[in-house]
Parts: structure tokens; C-alpha cells; sequence
């Protein structure tokens, strides 16, 4: 199986990660599959970083060392745009600075989505230190209902950026949204699943995923932060998606689960956006539904 052909582009976005991201990239070169391409994308690392991914690229011609332009977006997931558009591969794994692949984690999944008429296929991750298991993943009912559209819109089924491998030709057809705000990857594979439902799950720990203090939702300080980020997370993701083919019941919980954020918060918005809202609350649920989700956001 080991063959040009079968080519596999891992992408990376690093951000001070100079204490670990040694690691990650050893767990990578000890794969049983060798045919593959790790580009990695710095995002302005103020560490040693970069000097840390040079060493890597100077021993290993399958490692690239790309930087995001000064013009360009920052984040993680402007890094990843970025990556997909260098990809070689026939196929692109998504992975992460900070965490690690099990030995197998390309040979299981390259072999997997291969054995059919597949488009995506997704895997599993478990913590490596994380005693208390917090923040647990959730992966609901991920390997016992189908991945569909609506089940994975509606929180159906979940699963992490680096579980999937996906084919590059469908990778490269979306974009992560660029706009910095939290769980950003949701609203890539809200992208994914609407352009296709050619997937599988397999039951398969692939990838052991770190936690640490530097991660995103750590950080988010005040109750106004968390509100207005998960707020986003469905209400963005709704405004890209929604001529996209799109049923009915995911516009509605798109729109629905981003008014439960703001029950007794409505001013967390200005004039505009409220105004915005409303007339697509009145549009996706009709008149009386609609008003009636307008009077109790102005409680």
C-alpha cells in the first residue's frame, strides 16, 4: 500500500509550542506508514519554535516549515487554510502541535477510508494526562447512527479536528472560518457534512490528545467571553451554511441553540445584530414561531 499513490498531507499550525511540539512530530516520524508530508504553518511563534521545527525539517525531508504571512489572518485555522492549500497529498489529516498519533494513527486510517466508496472516515482520541478526565470528549453516538448532515449539526455525534482523514480534493473545497472565535472547527465540519456524507466511523483510539492550560476555552476570562464565543460558534456557523443545502430542523437548531445562549443576554449584541437576527428567526421558524422566540430573548 506504501506507494506515490497514496500520498497523505498532514497539516499543523503551531503557536509556542516549543516544549512540545518535539514530541508530536517524533510520534509522526514513528509511523508505520511512511508515505506522508507534515506541513507545518507557524502562526508568529514568539518561542523557540521555529528553531525547534527546523532541526525536524534538516533530518527529515517530509517535514515543510511554511510561515503565515504578516497580511495574513492569524490562528489556528487561518494556518490550516494555508496548509491545504500547499497539500500534496491525496489525502489530508489534520493534526495539532501539542498532541500525539499512535503508531498505526495513518496506516488504520489510510487503509480504512480506502476499503470503500468513502469521502471521509473518522477515528478516535483519548486523553494521555488527564487523571481527573476533565472536560471528557464526548463523542455521543458517534459509531451507532450514520454521519449525516443533521446528525452531526444537531450534536448527534461529535468528534475532534485530527480524528478524520479526508480526501484533498473534498478538504480543499471548504474553509476553516477565519474570524478567531471559539470551537471554529465545528463550523468546518458543518461545512464537510453538508458537502458530503460518503463517511464512516471507526472504533479506533488513533490519537492521544494532551491537555493543558494554554488551550483556548481555558482562557476565555469572563461570563461575557464564554457567552458571546458560544454564541458564535452556532450563529456564524449558521449565517455561512445556510444556502449551502441545509435542512429545515438544522437551520432551526443552529438558530435555536444560539438563542439559548442568549436568554436574559440579548445585549450582549448591538442595534444591527439584533436586528439581523430577528428577521432570520421570523424566516426560518415563520411569523408567530419567530415572534414568540423575539419576545423571549427581550425578557
Amino acid at each position: 500500500m506504501q506507494n506515490k499513490k497514496h500520498f497523505v498531507s498532514i497539516i499543523i499550525p503551531n503557536y509556542n509550542r516549543a516544549s512540545l511540539i518535539g514530541e508530536t512530530l517524533e510520534s509522526i516520524i514513528s509511523q508505520t506508514y511512511e508515505n506522508w508530508e507534515c506541513i507545518i504553518v507557524d502562526d508568529g511563534s514568539t518561542d523557540n519554535s521555529v528553531l525547534v521545527i527546523l532541526e525536524y525539517v534538516k533530518k527529515d525531508s517530509r517535514f515543510q516549515l511554511s510561515q503565515r504571512p504578516d497580511d495574513y489572518s492569524k490562528g489556528a485555522n487561518a494556518c490550516r487554510n494555508i496548509g491545504i492549500q500547499k497539500a500534496q497529498g491525496d489525502y489530508i489529516i489534520f493534526f495539532d502541535s501539542d498532541d500525539l498519533m499512535l503508531e498505526n494513527h495513518i496506516e488504520q486510517k489510510l487503509e480504512t477510508i480506502r476499503s470503500g466508496d468513502y469521502d471521509f472516515i473518522v477515528a478516535r482520541s483519548r486523553y494521555f494526562n488527564n487523571p481527573e478526565n476533565k472536560n471528557p470528549l464526548n463523542y455521543r453516538e458517534l459509531g451507532k447512527i450514520p454521519i449525516t448532515a443533521d446528525n452531526y449539526i444537531q450534536k448527534k455525534i461529535n468528534w475532534i479536528t485530527f480524528d478524520p482523514i479526508i480526501r484533498t480534493d473534498v478538504a480543499r473545497s471548504i474553509r476553516f472560518t477565519e474570524k478567531n472565535r471559539s470551537a471554529e472547527e465545528y463550523n468546518y465540519f458543518v461545512k464537510l457534512v453538508l458537502t458530503t456524507e460518503k463517511a464512516i466511523a471507526i472504533d479506533e483510539i488513533l490519537t492521544k490528545r494532551r491537555i493543558h492550560e494554554g488551550s483556548y476555552q481555558v482562557n476565555l476570562k469572563t461570563e461575557k467571553d464564554i457567552a458571546i464565543n458560544q454564541f458564535h460558534y452556532f450563529y456564524d456557523t449558521f449565517l455561512e451554511v445556510r444556502h449551502m443545502g441545509i435542512s429545515k430542523s438544522s437551520s432551526q437548531f443552529l438558530l435555536s441553540e444560539s438563542c439559548k445562549i442568549l436568554y436574559r443576554q440579548i445585549d450582549l449584541l448591538n442595534f444591527s445584530e439584533k436586528g439581523e437576527l430577528y428577521i432570520l428567526l421570523i424566516r426560518t421558524f415563520g411569523f408567530f414561531k419567530g415572534i414568540n422566540k423575539i419576545r423571549l430573548l427581550e425578557l
